[in-house]
């Protein structure tokens, strides 16, 4: 069987495509036949996270189109939610899809774009995004930003912690800090 060739760049919305392969030399042989699709990294953005991403993927033809089977390994990098420092996120995920031609494919599926050409780049991050965190924390988890002065530590650490004037008389209810809670003498 001859190679898959690499399309034009141009999916059918005229968005650029991030990795697009030509399967018209596979659609060409019978059911059965596979492509073996050289691994390959790409770089994406989303919502203001980049997304590295490297696929390896197998394209097997089908009697309707063409079966993607592919694993992706990536790293989602943005900042930490707690701390805003830079954090990342390892990622991995599985694609198991079929592609349609045009004639075979009914309602919402995945199908073969102009040219019998599949951006393999856009499903890959787009399996990632599926499995990425929705909200990206340092590892280690870095510690608790205080409420009163923001700097990294708890609340009830803070050295800068003042209590409200409105509320110091309740100060007087709370036991002595050698004194234990509910035991009195």
């Amino acid at each position: 069987m001859s190679d898959l060739n690499e399309a034009t760049g141009v999916t059918d919305a005229a968005t650029p495509a991030l990795y697009l392969i030509d399967c018209s030399p596979l659609l060409a042989e019978p059911p059965g036949a596979s492509f073996q699709v050289p691994e390959f990294t790409l770089t994406s953005t989303l919502e203001g996270e980049l997304m590295q991403a490297t696929v390896e993927a197998r394209v097997d033809r089908t009697n309707r189109g063409v079966r993607l089977i592919a694993q992706v390994r990536g790293v989602q990098e943005g900042a930490c939610a707690r701390c805003l420092s830079p954090a990342h996120a390892d990622l991995e995920t599985h694609i198991d899809e079929e592609v349609l031609e045009e004639r075979h494919a009914q309602g919402d599926v995945e199908r073969l774009g102009r040219g019998n050409s599949i951006d393999l780049g856009r499903i890959a991050v787009e399996s990632l995004d599926l499995v990425r965190r929705l909200v990206l924390h340092c590892d280690p988890l870095c510690p608790e930003r205080c409420e009163h002065c923001g700097a990294p530590h708890l609340t009830q650490e803070c050295p800068e912690r003042e209590v409200d004037p409105r509320l110091a008389v309740l100060g007087s209810l709370l036991p002595s800090s050698g004194e234990e809670r509910g035991i009195k003498d």
